[in-house]
């Protein structure tokens, strides 16, 4: 304890409680005992303070690492959930263009077909009418 601060403590004493001691007396050796327990506890406790920064600091990256691992497990199955429901989904939009473009095919070749059997039908009719005149034709030259 250097010694302004001595002659302020005795000062300070001198005023309030009206006794004057002196640098050797052995209230003021306990003053300064009780400083230097003071300083002592300071330092354990900023010791003490420390190390539970440090636990507590270990204690948060472990959670930390752990949370981090637990979000990025959700994560990976959200997305294998959500690929697999996007490949089901885009097989049945694949299914349901196939069958609707089998339908569009199946209607236009009965469509063709149609279409077809008047023009052959047709055609037959013409056929026999060449036919038919061809045979009238040679009978009357005959």
């Amino acid at each position: 304890m250097n010694n302004d601060r001595l002659d302020a403590l005795i000062k300070r004493i001198a005023s309030e409680h009206g006794i004057v001691l002196t640098k050797d007396d052995p209230v003021l050796m306990m003053h300064t005992l009780n400083e230097v327990l003071l300083e002592q506890n300071e330092k354990a406790q900023a010791e003490l303070l420390s190390k539970y920064e440090a636990i507590l600091q270990e204690s948060f990256n472990q959670w930390h690492s752990y949370a981090s691992k637990k979000a990025n497990a959700l994560i990976n199955v959200q997305q294998n959930h959500f690929s697999k429901n996007h490949d089901q989904v885009s097989d049945q939009c694949m299914q349901l263009i196939g069958e609707k473009i089998r339908i569009a095919i199946n209607h236009e070749i009965r469509e063709l077909t149609r279409i077809s059997r008047q023009a052959a039908i047709i055609n037959l009719l013409a056929a026999v009418l060449v036919l038919v005149s061809t045979v009238i034709v040679s009978f009357t030259l005959l």
